[in-house]
Parts: C-alpha cells; sequence; structure tokens
C-alpha cells in the first residue's frame, strides 16, 4: 500500500533587496504564525507560542518596555492585515487592532506586553475562524435551497480517504482542513449524513470488499493496512456491516 502522502506549506522567504542592508527582515520561519492566523488555525497558532512571544525587529528604543510595546503595534498591524487575508472584514480586523494597542498602553511590563500579544494573536485567530465557518454556511446551499457538499468537507472527505491507515481523531481531520474539531464534527454530519468516524468506517469496508475480492492481501494485511486495531476488530466491523466474516465473503466473490 502506498505511504501517506504529507503536505507542509511553508512562506515564500522574504529576503533582503540589498545583501549589504544590516536591517533585520523577518524570514518564513517567523512568518508561520502569522499565516496559522491567516488559515484561522488556532492549534497552529498555540503551537507557535514560542515564536509569537519571542517577536523580534529593529530597536526603536533603547529602554526595553518600550521597545518591546514598538514591536507590538507592528506585530498587532501585520496580523490585522493577515487576518484580513483570511476573510476577516476591514472594518473589524481595523476596530480589534487599536484595541489591542489601546490595551497595550497599559501594560507596566515586558511580561505584561508578551501576554497580551499571545492573547492578541489567539483572537484574531478566532475571528478569522469564525468568519471562514460563516462563509462556510452561507455556501451550504446551492441555488435551489438543497444542501450540498461545501470545499471544507469535501477537503476532509478527501483527507480521511488518503489516512484510512491511521487512526483518525477529529482534531487531526479538523487541523487538515482549518475547522475545529466540533464545528467540523457538526457540519459533516449536517452535509453528509454521517459521522466522521462512520464515514470512515464505511471507507474502510467499501475498500476491504474491494481487496477481498480483487487481491491476494492476507486478511491481516489488509486488517493492518486500513487501520483497523487487530483482525478480531476488522473481522467484527466487517461482519456487522456486511452480515459475513472476510473469510466468508472472499470465498463467495474472489476473482
Amino acid at each position: 500500500m502506498d505511504e501517506p502522502i504529507y503536505l507542509e506549506y511553508l512562506g515564500d522567504e522574504i529576503k533582503p533587496e540589498k545583501e549589504e542592508k544590516k536591517e533585520k527582515k523577518i524570514t518564513s520561519f517567523a512568518m508561520i504564525p502569522y499565516y496559522s492566523l491567516k488559515d484561522g488555525n488556532i492549534e497552529g497558532v498555540l503551537s507557535c507560542k514560542a515564536l509569537i512571544d519571542s517577536v523580534d525587529g529593529e530597536r526603536m528604543s533603547s529602554d526595553e518596555l518600550m521597545n518591546k510595546k514598538f514591536l507590538f503595534v507592528s506585530s498587532t498591524t501585520m496580523a490585522a492585515f493577515f487576518a484580513m487575508q483570511g476573510g476577516m472584514s476591514v472594518d473589524a480586523a481595523t476596530e480589534l487592532k487599536n484595541l489591542y494597542i489601546g490595551r497595550m498602553d497599559d501594560c507596566k511590563s515586558i511580561e505584561a506586553v508578551d501576554e497580551l500579544h499571545t492573547i492578541m494573536f489567539l483572537d484574531f485567530t478566532r475571528k478569522v475562524q469564525e468568519s471562514k465557518e460563516a462563509e462556510e454556511e452561507q455556501s451550504e446551499k446551492d441555488s435551489e435551497g438543497r444542501a450540498k457538499i461545501s470545499r471544507s468537507i469535501m477537503q476532509a472527505m478527501e483527507y480521511i480517504r488518503k489516512n484510512l491507515h491511521t487512526k483518525l481523531l477529529l482534531k487531526d481531520v479538523g487541523e487538515a482542513v482549518g475547522l475545529s474539531p466540533n464545528y467540523l464534527a457538526t457540519r459533516f454530519h449536517a452535509e453528509t449524513g454521517s459521522t466522521v468516524q462512520d464515514y470512515a468506517r464505511d471507507q474502510r469496508i467499501a475498500i476491504a470488499e474491494e481487496m477481498l475480492k480483487k487481491s491476494n492481501y492476507s486478511l491481516s494485511e489488509i486488517a493492518s493496512g486500513l487501520g483497523f486495531g487487530s483482525n478480531s476488530h476488522f473481522i467484527k466491523v466487517f461482519r456487522e456491516q456486511k452480515g459475513v466474516t472476510p473469510k466468508q465473503y472472499r470465498l463467495r466473490y474472489y476473482k
């Protein structure tokens, strides 16, 4: 069976205009939290907390706290820009940016600025996620009012089909398509009439049927290759769905 395919996205390196310039440039590594924010990916932002806390740039003041505040303003402005790229309205992003810059004035220590910086990042990310969810809800009906499969749920279905060999968790599927686990579960059921786990089970059984009919793979190879924890679990689930054991099914339909 094919090895799983993993996709990774990293932003392009922002290169200096001239090599001899000494001013700091933001690298793709430092941009990772902003890309997660743009995607409304809360888990991604949380995984980048160290990057967020260590925001750096050209020194604007000899006073450490004041310099930290200057950097906060710069980072918040960028966060607002990426939030707008992710679907947040210009007015909402601008209002939120101004709100956090105002709160920053009350910070009396570097630690307080760092804490507010993380809160700001997560707030923008949640707002982007909400914007994406609202967009999904708006597009879930076709012109005749019938339910249709949205792009995110189609992506989730594709991700499931490509990862049947693994233990599929809601948080992993959600992270892959940029939706929170709870929202993914709700939308997936509403649009497909099935839960994520039931869909994965049905896909596994459908593929197992084809392998039993048309291949020479052993039952244990099919079971492990399709993510069943054991042969007995495979037999139990297959019999529940098809009314016969895998062995009986193969004897009946093998070509």
